[in-house]
């Protein structure tokens, strides 16, 4: 059995860029502040009795260097930070490691690893200039690793890698990488041992198995289809429900003669369907008894105000019925903790 090959980390050299990009975020921030702070005396300075140094405009251009290059820092800290998880990740080596009961499963179409290891924009008040504390101490994390804080309390985060990739395509979940030739049989021992799956909709042949194979697996209460962009989620509903027919007469044979594979509900409207910011996750969907789906819907525009608080507590409130709903639906394992060896 062939098995893919895996990743080379620098750990070493990910903890430098980790260092490093903290130290460019401070030097970056107390440029901003700084200049921000020059340009606004910049007229009481130039007016004095007996100014004799350089004219208003040369300072200013000058202070707007400082500011614009310290904006470049910030961010360059922030995707250095990025890369430098991307380098300390940890790899499970052999999924024969992973105790039942002990993880989150995240499946997903690789083309996602694109957009999840992006960085969340911070918000439109929070900057170097106005906050610089929060601008200092903000952690860059991606969306996979907030996908990972979500729903820690039910394990770590385990992805399957994309075959043959250098470096992990993301730092929120621990990788692992499967058989090249007998990927379809380990994907199923993972689903039957993990804890909860969450399953980001996109309309490929892989994912689109791997939903009918946890219809076939495990109970609906241990599922969460993870929706980040609407028109690949109207394309995945549309593929599931004819991949399920094709094993039909076995799931009636589990869940009853009148069962019918479960219909997605369609994404609401947004309240403002103008506005600029949205969600990176849009909607989790998860199921009750007999695969019955309920949505939750995440609506930025619904959210009338730019207050980091209000914000983070309107996605609390949204989110709160899925964990709920979880937690009730799955327990803990009796022992042990997830193992695995790090590469």
């Amino acid at each position: 059995m062939e098995r893919a090959s895996l990743p080379v980390q620098r750990k070493v050299f990910g903890w430098i860029l980790r260092v490093t990009g903290w130290i460019l975020r401070l030097a970056g921030s107390l440029a901003v502040l700084f200049s921000g702070q020059r340009v606004k005396t910049l007229s009481a300075t130039t007016n004095m009795p007996g100014y004799q140094g350089l004219p208003w405009y040369v300072l200013l251009l000058i202070y707007l260097g400082v500011m614009v290059g310290g904006v470049a820092v910030l961010v360059l800290s922030l995707l250095m930070g990025r890369r430098a998880r991307v380098h300390t990740a940890r790899i499970v080596a052999s999924t024969s490691s992973l105790l039942p009961g002990s993880y989150v499963l995240y499946l997903r179409p690789f083309t996602q690893d694109l957009t999840s290891s992006g960085i969340a924009p911070a918000a439109e008040n929070d900057n170097a200039f106005n906050n610089p504390a929060r601008t200092i101490t903000r952690s860059g994390r991606t969306y996979e690793e907030r996908l990972g804080r979500m729903f820690r309390r039910f394990g770590p985060l385990i992805a399957v890698g994309r075959p043959g990739e250098q470096l992990p395509g993301g730092s929120g979940a621990r990788r692992t990488y499967l058989p090249l030739d007998d990927w379809k049989d380990t994907v199923g021992e993972l689903i039957d041992n993990a804890r909860l799956v969450i399953l980001g909709a996109g309309p490929g042949p892989g994912t689109v198995w791997e939903y009918v194979e946890i219809l076939r697996r495990r109970d609906p209460s241990r599922l969460v289809v993870l929706v980040t962009d609407e028109a690949e989620y109207q394309r995945f509903k549309t593929s599931t429900i004819a991949e399920a027919e094709g094993v039909l007469y076995e799931l009636k044979h589990k869940y009853g003669d009148f069962w019918q594979p479960p219909i997605l509900p369609d994404l609401p409207s947004p309240v403002n369907p103008k506005a600029i910011r949205v969600f990176y996750f849009k909607a989790m969907v998860y199921f009750t008894a007999g695969w019955e789906p309920h949505l939750a819907h995440f609506d930025r525009s619904a959210v009338q105000s730019n207050n980091p608080r209000r914000v983070a507590k309107y996605f609390t409130q949204r989110l709160h019925p899925v964990l709920t709903h979880i937690s009730q639906g799955t327990q803990a394992p009796a022992r042990g903790n997830l193992e695995s060896r790090s590469e």
